[in-house]
């Protein structure tokens, strides 16, 4: 079961968008009493009878998949950038400094 602010999510949608599916009946709820009160609470199924587009929606599986992907292209990144650093000069030394005022 989903909270609304998980089917904004899900679907991609506003919240006002969400607001007039149920308002229209295009969206089905059940709700829930959550700590003395009533939630509105959507099954997954709903959500995508109700917003189609949703149902294309990267799977938690493929984002995993792209996460990872783009943490070992940082990786890589982040070693060659280390390599460039130690070719420089090390003999070198690079100091910041404030520049004199002139009187």
């Amino acid at each position: 079961m989903l909270r609304i602010s998980e089917v904004i999510e899900l679907a991609m949608v506003t919240r006002k968008t969400v607001y007039n599916a149920i308002n229209s009946g295009r969206l089905k709820y059940q709700l829930v009493d959550l700590d003395r009160r009533q939630v509105r609470m959507f099954r997954e199924e709903d959500v995508f009878a109700a917003f189609p587009k949703a149902s294309r929606h990267v799977t938690h599986e493929q984002e995993v998949k792209a996460l990872r992907e783009e943490v070992a292209s940082l990786k890589f990144a982040l070693a060659e950038l280390k390599k460039a650093v130690e070719a420089m000069d090390p003999s070198v030394q690079v100091e910041m400094t404030r520049m004199k005022e002139k009187k």
